[in-house]
């Protein structure tokens, strides 16, 4: 009895892994002329789904696949020449910007520029949980956000950086919203613009 138990228990197991192979996804992306995407000329800035893995492949020059810093999730290649493959699984939901550390930049706030790109994370059938503006209003800083919509708590988080656009991962509960309904909202954050534009803000979900 115990044996058949076990044998049962082993089977439905190796059944739930072989589940969440086959519901994962690779998604290539091709590094080339100084761009992220598809030959000969289209940049492509991938939605992926939680747990898919997204796999960089160098087809000419020396570059990089490098996470902006603060954010939730965190990769670097670093600087590798052709040929050269380079894979990262992404475990959080949210918008991840990346760059070259040959050819592009990391600006603070988690932004970047030149040859980069942007990674987004969201669940199966959902819109992404990102932030999708930051804006001065005298000295308050107004944040909105995709909520995603699916009746779950969203928490705003924010931190401070240096000049350089370095971080850490000492984030603070700023706001929260309860059992969101629709897809977007926004928070005024009062007095932040003082340490405009050195603010990082980002999204979890309990």
């Amino acid at each position: 009895m115990k044996t058949a138990l076990k044998s049962l228990l082993v089977s439905a197991c190796f059944l739930s892994c072989c589940l969440a192979k086959a519901l994962a996804a690779t998604n290539t992306l091709q590094i080339f002329n100084f761009n992220f995407g598809a030959l000969p000329s289209t940049h492509i800035d991938p939605i992926i789904t939680l747990g898919d893995t997204v796999t960089w492949v160098w087809t000419n020059g020396h570059h990089s696949t490098t996470a902006a810093p603060g954010q939730l999730e965190s990769w670097d290649s670093g600087v590798q020449n052709t040929p050269f493959t380079f894979s990262h699984t992404f475990s959080q939901l949210g918008t991840f910007n990346y760059y070259c550390m040959v050819h592009g930049t990391s600006t603070g706030c988690r932004g970047v520029g030149a040859m980069s790109g942007i990674i987004t994370v969201v669940l199966t059938g959902s819109p992404p949980y990102q932030v999708t503006g930051i804006t001065m209003q005298g000295s308050d800083i107004l944040v909105s956000w995709v909520t995603g919509g699916i009746c779950q708590t969203n928490i705003l988080q924010r931190t401070t950086g240096a000049a350089d656009g370095s971080y850490t991962n000492s984030f603070t509960d700023v706001f929260t919203v309860l059992s969101t309904t629709g897809n977007a909202t926004n928070y005024l954050d009062v007095g932040a613009a003082t340490n405009f534009p050195f603010c990082y803000y980002r999204m979890r979900v309990p």
